[in-house]
């Protein structure tokens, strides 16, 4: 009879490693970037926001309000870190408001 290894892993992390080795995770995780945007900085921020997409690590925001683009522009390396720490990988490089 033959002994077999307990290298058991989840399924999570087996799909995980797929996503990584096919490069599929840069999709999924610049996804999750966008959805992040109003956990990161709250409902207010995320009511003010009228258009959000990234590209290329660059994320793009359009604002309701001058004031409030104004405001996050001042945070934008604060905001870049926050956002890659919820996403839990540094996918954001930029934050372009407009």
């Amino acid at each position: 009879m033959a002994v077999r290894k307990n290298d058991a892993q989840s399924v999570a992390d087996v799909i995980k490693e797929v996503l990584k080795q096919k490069n599929l995770n840069k999709g999924l995780l610049e996804n999750r970037a966008v959805h992040y945007w109003g956990v990161v900085l709250g409902d207010s921020v995320a009511k003010a926001t009228q258009n959000i997409y990234i590209r290329n690590g660059v994320l793009f925001v359009e604002m309701r309000s001058s004031i409030v683009r104004n405001e996050l522009m001042m945070w934008k390396s604060k905001i870049i870190e926050n956002m890659n720490t919820a996403i839990g990988e540094s996918i954001v490089r930029d934050i372009v408001f407009k």
